[in-house]
């Protein structure tokens, strides 16, 4: 019996250590990674100053001076000579009006004269004097006077160029410009029309004056006037010109801008201009690019002792790179670029 019980101890003592054994090998080490630390491109925000710009791209070179060419009296048109950008000399004629109403009032008119005249003249080699005398010389005097107004209106039923330059023709009575838009309008100037006084043919652009002609629709641009700087770019070319004429019209301003040099820009390209609308000095600057946006909310990515930190702005002037910061900086702070 005492060696069946050393036998059963032995046995026990052999499977708890085979136990033990089978436990520690079913064991998972767990590994541990040490993280990398994150890297971020970042800039500083700093104080300096900042320009509102404005850029027109699709400024043209072309003659921005014109005068308006118009019909001096009521009629009907006759010719019109000029055709549509053809180059014109000063005093040519552009259009007439028929004048065949005209003409026998003056045939008229010289039948009167004539007879005054003779009336005059008979008197004379009868040696009347006097009253009768002078009233025959007055009427002769009242005719011709008469006459030579009739005679000299001709000319108002002549348009002619007031100008050397190029004629365009109003593209709201022009009867070349969208005819199917202007079927069946009463306004276009053709032969047989009739106008009245006053009514534009057209104007002449001068040609002696170039310049680049920048449109802006529904903006006033505010502290630009008579000799602003403005930067041109065309192709590439890089140069410098100034405003010399502002022109308003409705809900629309035309600024003209002679190039410092003007033989270096075109007519075949549209131009680029980029105008220093105004400038604010010690302003809180960060680059456009760290500026995010989710929905109305403006904000920047700060980091502060490695960490990343959301921090909301109120932004002002955008000039491309950089953008000014109205409230949310101070300046100092590291913001994060990507």
């Amino acid at each position: 019996m005492k060696k069946l019980a050393l036998i059963t101890a032995a046995a026990m003592t052999i499977s708890l250590a085979g136990c033990a054994e089978k436990e520690q090998k079913q064991e998972i080490a767990v590994p541990i990674y040490k993280a990398d630390k994150v890297e971020y491109k970042t800039a500083d925000a700093v104080v300096g100053d900042i320009t509102k710009k404005y850029y027109v791209d699709d400024a043209i070179l072309s003659y921005y001076d014109s005068v308006n060419v118009s019909f001096k009296t009521d009629g009907i048109v006759d010719e019109i000579l000029a055709e549509n950008g053809s180059e014109v000399k000063k005093g040519d004629i552009l259009a007439t009006l028929k004048t065949d109403d005209l003409e026998r009032e003056i045939a008229e008119k010289e039948l009167y004269l004539e007879q005054s005249k003779k009336t005059l003249a008979t008197l004379a080699s009868e040696g009347v004097t006097g009253s009768e005398y002078e009233l025959a010389q007055t009427d002769v005097e009242l005719e011709q006077m008469e006459y030579d107004h009739l005679v000299a209106s001709r000319d108002d039923y002549v348009v002619t160029a007031p100008c050397d330059g190029v004629f365009g023709r109003d593209e709201d009575t022009s009867f070349e410009a969208y005819i199917s838009d202007q079927r069946g309008k009463q306004n276009i100037i053709m032969p047989g029309v009739a106008v009245s006084a006053s009514q534009r043919l057209g104007m002449v652009y001068d040609t002696s004056n170039q310049a680049i002609i920048c449109v802006v629709y529904d903006a006033d641009l505010e502290n630009v006037n008579f000799g602003t700087r403005v930067h041109i770019t065309q192709g590439d070319y890089q140069g410098e010109g100034k405003v010399v004429s502002i022109k308003e019209g409705e809900n629309v301003h035309n600024y003209i801008v002679m190039p410092d040099e003007p033989d270096k820009v075109n007519d075949l390209t549209y131009l680029s201009c980029c105008f220093d609308v105004y400038s604010k000095l010690d302003v809180v600057l960060v680059p456009s690019k760290a500026v995010k946006t989710n929905k109305d909310r403006r904000f920047v990515n700060l980091l502060i002792d490695g960490t990343k930190v959301e921090q909301d702005v109120e932004t002002g002037i955008v000039d491309g790179d950089n953008t000014e910061i109205l409230s949310g900086l101070s300046g100092g702070e590291k913001v994060i670029l990507d």
